[in-house]
Protein backbone atom coordinates (compact mmCIF):
# COMPACT_ATOMS: atom_id res chain seq x y z
CA UNK A 1 0.00 0.00 0.00
CA UNK A 2 1.36 3.22 -0.82
CA UNK A 3 2.06 6.25 1.89
CA UNK A 4 0.04 9.04 1.79
CA UNK A 5 2.34 12.08 0.21
CA UNK A 6 3.38 15.11 1.78
CA UNK A 7 1.83 18.12 0.12
CA UNK A 8 4.34 20.81 1.04
CA UNK A 9 6.89 22.33 -1.37
CA UNK A 10 10.53 21.86 -0.89
CA UNK A 11 12.89 24.57 -0.37
CA UNK A 12 15.05 25.52 -2.67
CA UNK A 13 18.09 25.04 -0.73
CA UNK A 14 17.56 22.23 0.79
CA UNK A 15 19.96 19.50 -0.16
CA UNK A 16 19.92 15.83 -0.02
CA UNK A 17 21.17 14.40 3.45
CA UNK A 18 23.47 11.57 1.57
CA UNK A 19 24.99 13.81 -0.94
CA UNK A 20 24.95 17.57 -1.83
CA UNK A 21 22.44 17.17 -4.93
CA UNK A 22 19.20 19.44 -4.74
CA UNK A 23 16.70 17.34 -2.90
CA UNK A 24 13.64 16.39 -5.09
CA UNK A 25 12.18 13.93 -2.40
CA UNK A 26 11.26 14.53 1.07
CA UNK A 27 10.16 11.67 3.50
CA UNK A 28 8.56 11.90 7.09
CA UNK A 29 9.26 10.18 9.89
CA UNK A 30 8.71 9.85 13.73
CA UNK A 31 12.13 11.55 14.48
CA UNK A 32 12.17 13.76 11.56
CA UNK A 33 12.56 14.41 7.71
CA UNK A 34 15.11 13.00 5.43
CA UNK A 35 15.31 15.15 2.11
CA UNK A 36 17.01 12.93 -0.99
CA UNK A 37 18.19 13.79 -4.71
CA UNK A 38 15.85 11.76 -7.30
CA UNK A 39 18.70 9.65 -7.57
CA UNK A 40 18.79 8.21 -3.59
CA UNK A 41 15.23 8.61 -3.29
CA UNK A 42 14.73 6.17 -6.26
CA UNK A 43 17.27 4.04 -4.29
CA UNK A 44 15.65 3.96 -1.52
CA UNK A 45 12.20 3.93 -2.52
CA UNK A 46 11.33 0.13 -1.05
CA UNK A 47 12.45 1.57 2.57
CA UNK A 48 10.85 4.73 1.87
CA UNK A 49 7.57 3.92 1.65
CA UNK A 50 7.99 0.89 3.92
CA UNK A 51 8.81 3.25 6.38
CA UNK A 52 7.66 6.66 6.22
CA UNK A 53 4.63 8.30 7.27
CA UNK A 54 4.49 10.64 4.67
CA UNK A 55 6.48 11.02 1.10
CA UNK A 56 6.62 14.30 -0.97
CA UNK A 57 7.50 13.37 -4.49
CA UNK A 58 5.88 16.20 -6.94
CA UNK A 59 8.07 14.71 -10.09
CA UNK A 60 7.57 11.12 -9.58
CA UNK A 61 11.33 10.38 -8.77
CA UNK A 62 10.47 7.14 -6.95
CA UNK A 63 8.07 5.32 -9.51
CA UNK A 64 9.97 6.13 -12.60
Amino acid sequence: MMQSLVRAPLVKFENCDLCVAKARVAASFLAGELYFCGHHGKKLALALYAQALKIYDPENFLTR
